[in-house]
């Protein structure tokens, strides 16, 4: 079983302590140090030959979106998880553009740490479903992606947490009929898990 090394660069020491805690539970996952300083950052990850960093969007005396590119050219094949207190329309991010391999925001629950570690470990880049993205009109996205007023009937309730089974309850659906349409949506959208899918779907609840 492969072990991957991980480095935690975050000033507030105390939150990535809690977050090494999480870490050292993982089977595949190896703490390799925590560090408050930027100035030292490409020193460690060097020494210490990590294949994931989690990265605060402020770690002095630098700006941790600031620092990716030049960390990405110098450690191409380091993942790079930005973690962070601010949404990223707080910080005028473009998350489509961000070069990064993960954004988690820290008010965000172990799970989601967890889900974004394994998506790593598994080469997927994820997103952070507690991420607001910028309101655009259901209608125009189903137009895009062309969902069904269906579809995205079942999209809204995964997203309120429902299975499949409470979900065909609800619509008076078989379960099977339920799972079709969970498996056409993740086609169409070219989701994976269901973590990708509220990702890429987020919008549907901010109408």
């Amino acid at each position: 079983m492969k072990v991957y090394r991980v480095g935690i660069a975050d000033d507030h020491l105390l939150f990535a302590e809690g977050i090494s805690n999480i870490i050292q539970q993982q089977p595949t996952l190896e703490l390799a140090f925590i560090t408050g300083d930027g100035k030292n950052l490409v020193e460690l990850i060097a020494q210490h030959a990590i294949q994931i960093l989690l990265l605060d969007i402020k770690i002095p005396p630098f700006n941790g979106l600031e620092l990716l590119p030049n960390l990405k050219a110098h450690f191409p094949h380091l993942k790079v998880m930005m973690i962070s207190m601010y949404q990223p329309t707080d910080i005028q991010l473009d998350i489509k553009q961000f070069i990064g391999d993960a954004y988690v925001l820290k008010i965000s629950g172990r799970e989601i740490l967890e889900d974004a570690l394994q998506a790593l470990v598994n080469d997927q880049q994820y997103f952070d479903p507690n991420i607001v993205y910028k309101k655009r009109s259901t209608e125009h996205i189903a137009e895009e992606l062309k969902l069904t007023k269906r579809e995205k009937e079942i999209i809204a309730l995964i997203a309120a947490g429902k299975t499949s089974k409470e979900i065909a309850a609800q619509l008076y659906l078989s379960e099977l009929t339920v799972k079709t349409h969970r498996k056409n949506i993740s086609e169409k959208l070219g989701t994976k898990s269901i973590a990708d899918l509220l990702t890429k779907t987020m919008h549907f609840n901010n109408p």
